[in-house]
């Protein structure tokens, strides 16, 4: 490849020269990320050390995020351990109705995402297309069944997304370019009191992001496009905070037909699909850690419009299934330490509505909605000195249009502290999941009805988990054990030609994960993960089991400091992974990535980021479709605050 020689010696001179994970000058106020044992809060609602956690947690720092070369939370989020995600485009960008998707431990669509504590899912979906990196100060990674705290979706566990709230004041700005026709223009202001960030990016269009598909006849590209990203923070007293985020985002993907017999006849039958993807997502969060409550109330929308045309016109008609869709919800919980302060009891209520409804002609007449009531309690007894235990339950009542469902959720929690730096624990839980409200219709005609699977029942199933850790000032060893039995999996019938809604199956999953982090100096930083396990699916009307995703992962990093100099390499790498349409296999996915960063002062940084420095055609999606991500890139930017 022709930019070969020039990536071997950028490669070589951040291998001999400046490999780094920190900074002394710009990042200087972030040195408590080398603090290993971190204090978390989404494992169990309230703030722990995770040595006393008895769950598998990973933290992301924002220089984290910095660090691995990912320009967005969904790349960010490839590069630990047990996730596996799913995207159309690159960078988690979606593809219309086609969402990118986070999933953990090989269970699609198996992560509910919170943004400060309030969930962000919608429809059953989990794009995170929306956040910015820049408004990003750290993310939690909970693995495991945690639907007693959580509620529906957090099968394979929960993803929570803390931003930044204010602080010192501060104005920044930052241009970024880069190949394949990428700009950004970021702009951020910062007080104690608020904090505001906004960006802007344009994308070029990419010649091909699929393979040939031999049995369509087409392959499939993607045209320019851009994105535009707010968010507010506002700390309106010491303990109510109000956050809001906006993504508003033009995309064009293309189906390209090649084996027709003429140029004009591949024309006609060529397509564009447009899309105008609008996202909002708000929260006002009261918390008084005085006294241990806390409530979320919280709010989010969608409105997507999309339409076709074929390339030899330029006329789009709108598609059949544009929609707006909307959830709104209130979440309260309480805390009381008993037993002079040894154990706490942890007492909260759900109460949120669903709504999903048509926009095209076609589909208008489709409205369906489903309101959620929960209550949930956690106990932590501190047994002895060394042993704590967790009993927690879940009642959950879903008013839902194709049928009522009650689900009641049971989960038992062990730590046991073996040294002041160790700790065993075990994490044994049941999950639950409701069909998207746009599942719950189907295409009848030229007009839509209710699913006539009366009996769809939600996905439920257990996780039962062992694991054991070892933290240290320098570092840590993070080992994990699990084993996931799902019944009741969501699949696809036909019924009168149409795709419909069922319970078809079964799911399990049993596998093997360990990290392992050093901070040999102030100035180097390295960590390497590795997870097996072997995700399947069995139909109701087969004896076979069939592979869901991929079975190996591999990542690593190492991070150096030189005086002004700051560099870092990361590579995630996916193997065993599922046929695809043609027969074969997907080929693994290795994407190394190099970040160099030079702060000139304590105003001024410039940053230099490539990816897929290998230039592979990265396959960014998992089954029988082959979607790519972007070859060989990279980005220069410019950072200055005033």
């Amino acid at each position: 490849m022709k930019s070969n020689f020039s990536k071997g010696l950028l490669l070589t001179a951040l291998i001999t020269g400046s490999v780094i994970w920190g900074d002394t000058n710009v990042f200087a106020e972030e040195l408590q990320e080398y603090t290993l044992d971190q204090m978390v809060v989404t494992a169990q609602r309230m703030e722990t050390r995770e040595l006393e956690t008895p769950a598998a947690v990973t933290v992301i720092t924002e220089k984290d995020i910095k660090n691995s070369g990912a320009k967005t939370v969904f790349d960010a989020l490839s590069f630990t351990t047990g996730t596996t995600n799913f995207s159309y485009g690159p960078g988690g960008l979606d593809y219309g109705a086609m969402d990118s998707r986070v999933n953990l431990r090989g269970f699609e669509r198996g992560a509910l995402i919170l943004v400060n504590g309030a969930p962000i899912n919608l429809n059953s979906k989990n794009s995170l297309d929306g956040i910015m990196t820049d408004n990003v100060e750290k993310i939690e990674i909970l693995k495991g069944a945690s639907s007693v705290l959580y509620g529906a979706e957090a099968f394979g566990g929960v993803v929570n997304i803390i931003t930044k709230k204010g602080g010192a004041e501060k104005l920044r700005a930052s241009v970024t370019a880069g190949n394949i026709g990428y700009r950004k223009y970021a702009a951020s202001y910062t007080s104690d009191k608020a904090s505001f960030s906004y960006s802007k990016q344009f994308f070029g269009a990419q010649e091909r992001t699929s393979p040939n598909r031999e049995d369509r006849g087409y392959y499939n590209d993607r045209s320019k496009g851009n994105k535009a990203n707010y968010a507010l923070s506002l700390n309106l007293t010491d303990k109510l905070n109000a956050s809001f985020m906006r993504s508003e985002a033009d995309s064009t993907y293309g189906q390209v037909t090649y084996n027709k017999s003429t140029v004009a006849a591949n024309a006609a039958a060529t397509k564009d699909y447009h899309y105008k993807d609008n996202k909002d997502s708000l929260s006002v969060t009261y918390d008084d850690k005085d006294s241990g409550f806390k409530s979320i109330f919280f709010f989010n929308d969608r409105d997507l419009y999309g339409e076709t045309r074929n390339r030899s016109t330029y006329k789009y008609t709108e598609n059949a299934s544009n929609y707006k869709a909307y959830n709104v919800g209130l979440d309260t919980q309480k805390v009381w330490n008993l037993r002079n302060d040894k154990d706490s009891l942890l007492a909260g209520i759900l109460v949120s509505r669903d709504k999903y409804k048509g926009t095209s002609a076609a589909n208008n007449d489709v409205i369906a909605d489903r309101e959620n009531y929960a209550l949930y309690a956690q106990y932590t007894y501190q047994a002895t000195d060394k042993l704590k235990t967790v009993f927690g339950i879940r009642e959950q009542i879903i008013e839902d249009m194709v049928k009522d469902q009650k689900v009641f959720l049971p989960q038992f929690q062990a730590l046991y502290k073996v040294e002041d730096n160790s700790s065993w624990y075990m994490n044994i839980g049941r999950a639950f999941q409701m069909p998207a409200l746009s599942d719950t219709f189907k295409k009848s005609g030229a007009m839509y009805q209710q699913v006539s699977g009366k009996n769809l029942k939600p996905q439920d199933g257990w996780n039962y988990e062992t694991g054991y850790k070892i933290i240290n000032d320098n570092n840590s060893w993070k080992f994990s054990l699990y084993y996931m039995d799902f019944k009741n999996m969501f699949g696809w019938e036909k019924e009168n030609g149409q795709d419909i809604r069922v319970n078809k199956g079964k799911f399990k999953n049993v596998g093997f994960e360990a990290d392992y982090t050093s901070i040999l100096s102030d100035k180097f930083k390295a960590n390497v993960g590795f997870s097996w396990s072997n995700p399947k699916n069995q139909a109701t009307s087969s004896s076979q089991w069939e592979q869901t995703y991929p079975k190996i992962q591999f990542n690593t990093g190492v991070n150096y400091t030189v005086g002004k100099w700051d560099s870092s390499l990361a590579l995630n790498w996916l193997t065993k992974r599922l046929k695809n349409r043609d027969g074969g296999t997907n080929p693994d996915l290795i994407n190394l990535n190099a970040v160099v960063n030079y702060n000139m002062d304590e105003n001024n940084y410039f940053t230099l980021n490539m990816n897929n420095i290998l230039d592979r055609h990265n396959v960014i999606t998992n089954g029988s479709f082959e979607y790519w991500d972007l070859p060989y890139n990279w980005t220069i930017s410019y950072n200055h605050t005033f």
